[in-house]
């Protein structure tokens, strides 16, 4: 399972919490020791972060599995129209859960992704709330849990783990924007190499290259010649 950039119909937003904000400058400060981000960092500046976003497991569950394999804004259009249609993320997935055996999209929503939330409802009657321990976990076994789930794969288990849990050891590797964006600034896009290149700040490693595509400022970085630019390999 993979998806597109930050397919979860957010932006980055200030953040209140001061601890949060001194958290991400630290990170920012190992981050900025990386050549090649420094020239990332600088185009960007300091990212004022909202994380957790999701402020509840259901939205979390309702948001990494309707974006899967989508831009940001077709999940997004397909999510605002559900909430308008049946309700809640509680009541989406009741409602998923409840028309899965029904072939076809509906909603804008496929057969599949309303199985991969009936799985989920049923995953957490029996299991209750097992997965609070997740954000604590160490990362694979974190991973390994949710994908146990039918339907859900490492991308969701990634953007829950960044997005609900505000994990800071969360590596998306599958997502294809992070893929596009390693390509650029690495000059290819094995991205189980690079993550010991961002060793200690995989998660705002991602965000930063997230945000590059967000802005749309990721060309920036190539030269006429559809070449890295110099500087961006100091």
């Amino acid at each position: 399972m993979s998806g597109k950039h930050l397919s979860i119909g957010c932006r980055l937003t200030p953040h209140k919490d001061v601890s949060m904000m001194n958290k991400f400058d630290v990170y920012t400060e190992i981050l900025s020791k990386r050549k090649k981000f420094n020239q990332v960092i600088h185009k960007i500046g300091s990212l004022n972060i909202n994380l957790p976003y999701w402020t509840s497991i259901d939205d979390a569950i309702v948001y990494s599995v309707i974006g899967q394999m989508l831009s940001n804004s077709a999940s997004a259009s397909i999510i605002s129209f559900l909430h308008k249609q049946v309700g809640t993320s509680h009541e989406i997935i009741n409602w998923a859960s409840n028309t899965y055996m029904l072939s076809g999209p509906i909603y804008g929503v496929s057969q599949r992704k309303r199985r991969a939330l009936y799985e989920w409802r049923k995953y957490i009657s029996l299991n209750s709330n097992a997965w609070m321990k997740w954000g604590q976990l160490p990362i694979e076994e974190y991973r390994k849990e949710i994908s146990s789930i039918w339907g859900f794969g490492r991308w969701s288990a990634d953007m829950i783990g960044i997005f609900y849990f505000g994990r800071m050891d969360v590596w998306p590797e599958n997502d294809t924007g992070i893929k596009n964006a390693c390509k650029v600034l690495f000059g290819h896009n094995n991205t189980k190499k690079i993550k010991k290149y961002v060793c200690n700040c995989e998660t705002l490693a991602a965000l930063y290259l997230w945000e590059l595509i967000n802005r749309k400022i990721l060309k920036d970085f190539i030269n006429d010649y559809g070449q890295l630019n110099k500087r961006a390999k100091t």
